[in-house]
């Protein structure tokens, strides 16, 4: 039994051997001497599958070894032992050599499985070979095309060069004509736009001039007076811009409270409007005085708007009354030969609803009233002077502004208390003809409204300001029956209505400048005087005619 068991592991053991020996040669080439495989990728690596078939054998030499570890113990202890132990002994051996046999059963499995696989990876190996040479082909011709586009392309770069350092100064040049040319003819159509439009609103505002003449209408102009120092350093939100100009006569000015609104005007003059701009657009009304015409220009607004700046002026900045007056002795002057002229002025103010001639010796002594004459409404005994040079009227001016009620307020440090009104009538003979003609020009500087709490006013002050808020209103009110068209015009209500009936009446060109502030502290005053001087503009007059009579009447 010993040596059958002997030969059984023996056997087993040289069948490792074997196995260890087929596990450990290198994979050769195939029989017959294949060629080797041609440059390009590399197989697949098997080791990681072989160093497992490698633990795998290990671990059956192991078994093997504590198998015959066993079995010469078992031998030894075999020899020892009593002859009752024997049969344990060989039961014991028995079992071991079955344990060998199932072992030398699964090796054998085992090995057969290794020997599959290993059959399988030289095929794929095979078809790695085959296709990597197939690849390696591919990849030298694409590398030979390769080359062959990159001396191309380096041709055809270097043809582009040479035919663009060429062609690119007369490309350049052509499209510089081009452009050039295109540029022209576009701001030559801006250019030709930009003159059509402007023929277009000349003519839409001479149209519209033309049926304000037929019609008579009171024009306005609206001016805003630039913001001031004081407003310009504050920081609080009432001190804050509340106009915008979005375009040609007109205007847009929101209050405190948030509502806005939009106006529109005969002219608009904005807050970087000078002293030339204005009278320019007053200038030919101005003139037609002396084709006998009666013409009538007040500047109303709250106190503090520019009123008195507008119409009078700085001496170094004269307003319309100065260069309305120079403007008449100038073509006064340039129809000498023709015409003669003869020029009168008057000054007055309407203070607490009284008349006071500021030329007069005594001012304030005596009391005026308004009679109509032949020639109009007129005052009895008003001074009268007649000038015959811009420098006798700015003699009389600066005595009249001598004379004239001012007063410190909170909204103005000289704020006019009266209405002041200065008056020039020209008589016109025509030295060939005899023709006579009577012209008039009122140019009227408003007192301004103002509201007596935001005002400061006091005693005298407050008092000039109640009388200067009623014939504001009084005015209000006759231009609202005029623009109703009612028969009956409230024009004895006030002192200043009075003045005014001519010019508010037929036969008379007028003029309102309407004067604005253009911060938010005095919205409400400007949506007021704005509101206002929207009603004047709707007033009709109908149309103005020349006074004239005929030689030897």
């Amino acid at each position: 039994g010993d040596a059958k068991l002997l030969a059984t592991i023996e056997k087993l053991k040289k069948k490792v051997e074997k196995l260890e020996t087929k596990k450990s040669a290198p994979a050769g080439p195939p029989p017959g001497g294949a060629p080797p495989l041609p440059s390009g990728p590399p197989p697949p690596d098997n080791s990681a599958e072989l160093d497992t078939l490698k633990t795998e054998n290990a671990g059956l030499k192991m078994k093997y070894d504590e198998l015959k570890a066993k079995y010469d113990k078992t031998k030894a202890d075999f020899k020892e032992s009593s002859k009752d132990t024997m049969s344990k002994q060989k039961e014991m051996l028995s079992e071991m050599a079955k344990e060998i046999e199932k072992l030398e059963l699964s090796s054998s499995e085992k090995i057969k499985d290794l020997e599959s696989k290993v059959a399988t990876l030289k095929k794929q190996n095979q078809s790695l070979k085959s296709s990597s040479s197939s690849l390696t082909t591919t990849l030298s011709s694409l590398q030979q095309k390769t080359v062959a586009i990159s001396s191309d392309f380096a041709s055809l770069k270097a043809k582009v060069r040479s035919q663009m350092k060429k062609d690119l100064p007369q490309i350049v040049e052509t499209s510089k004509t081009q452009i050039d040319s295109a540029m022209k003819a576009f701001l030559g159509s801006i250019e030709d736009l930009k003159i059509n439009y402007e023929k277009e609103v000349k003519e839409r505002k001479r149209l519209f001039n033309l049926v304000q003449e037929l019609r008579g209408n009171i024009r306005v102009f609206c001016r805003c007076r630039p913001p001031s120092k004081k407003e310009l350093s504050a920081s609080d939100e009432l001190s804050s811009i509340c106009v915008q100009f979005p375009s040609e006569g007109e205007v847009v000015m929101n209050n405190d409270k948030g509502k806005k609104k939009n106006w529109e005007f005969d002219q608009v003059f904005n807050t970087s409007s000078t002293q030339e701009e204005v009278y320019k657009e007053v200038s030919p009304l101005v003139t037609s005085v002396l084709d006998g015409y009666n013409v009538c220009i007040f500047a109303y607004g709250q106190t503090g708007t520019g009123k008195t700046y507008t119409m009078m002026g700085p001496e170094s900045n004269r307003g319309v009354n100065t260069r309305a007056l120079y403007e008449l002795f100038e073509m006064s002057e340039k129809r000498r030969s023709t015409i003669d002229d003869r020029i009168t002025v008057s000054v007055l103010e309407v203070y607490n609803e009284q008349i006071k001639d500021l030329l007069a010796e005594d001012v304030g002594e005596r009391r005026y009233t308004v009679r109509e004459g032949p020639h109009g409404n007129y005052v009895p005994d008003l001074t009268m002077v007649n000038v015959d040079s811009l420098e006798e009227v700015m003699e009389l001016l600066s005595l009249a502004d001598m004379n004239r009620s001012t007063a410190k307020t909170n909204m103005n440090e000289h704020s006019s208390r009266s209405h002041l009104i200065l008056s020039c009538y020209i008589v016109s003979t025509n030295k060939h003809s005899g023709e006579v003609s009577r012209g008039k020009l009122h140019l009227i500087d408003l007192a301004g409204s103002e509201r007596v709490g935001k005002s400061g006013a006091t005693g005298q002050a407050l008092k000039e300001a109640q009388n200067i808020n009623k014939s504001l209103s009084a005015l209000g009110d006759v231009i609202a029956a005029r623009g109703e068209g009612k028969k009956h015009v409230p024009f004895r209500n006030s002192m200043l209505t009075q003045l005014l009936a001519d010019s508010l009446s037929n036969d008379s060109k007028t003029l309102m400048f309407v004067c604005i502030s253009p911060v938010l502290f005095n919205s409400e005053e400007g949506f007021c005087s704005l509101n206002f001087a929207e009603r004047a503009r709707k007033v009709e007059l109908g149309k103005a005619t020349k006074n004239i009579e005929k030689a030897g009447k």
